[in-house]
């Protein structure tokens, strides 16, 4: 069975996406080294659950828990939407509408692939991060059979 890192790995390279996978403290360190224009797929630890059949005698899938932050590098100065300037310069319509599109997409190649999506949510982020990052923290409860490659 294929493991949630390598698949959201892969979804990452097949997206132009940079990936990294750790504790969020070792994300946060990623300070210095992201660049301007490039999305970011930060994954934070998951939490691997096994799901056994009725007898107990085999694993039939696993079902992973976990969050990632889907972020771009921002002006820390920017405006949020329009409370203090251009609502089409503004964090929101730079880096945030266009990651809720990129996140869809994202949900629904998981679930076109024979993943059981059970959740799949986001929340808007800006100044995240020491890198100071503008996004969206994801989280996800997905269900992944244990032939799935």
């Amino acid at each position: 069975m294929k493991d949630i890192v390598r698949i959201l790995e892969g979804i990452a390279f097949d997206n132009n996406l940079v990936y990294h996978y750790g504790k969020k403290a070792a994300l946060n360190l990623l300070d210095g080294s992201t660049e301007a224009n490039t999305t970011y797929l930060l994954h934070e630890f998951t939490n691997r659950k096994s799901e056994y059949n009725d007898s107990g005698t085999l694993i039939v899938a696993a079902n992973y828990e976990g969050k990632f932050f889907l972020v771009k590098q921002s002006d820390f100065d920017q405006n949020y939407f329009a409370e203090a300037g251009d609502v089409e310069t503004s964090k929101y319509t730079k880096h945030i509408e266009p990651l809720l599109a990129l996140f869809k997409n994202l949900g629904n190649s998981l679930a076109c692939s024979g993943i059981e999506v059970n959740q799949w949510d986001n929340i808007d982020v800006t100044d995240a991060l020491d890198a100071n990052m503008d996004g969206l923290l994801c989280t996800y409860k997905l269900r992944i059979p244990a032939n799935y490659e």
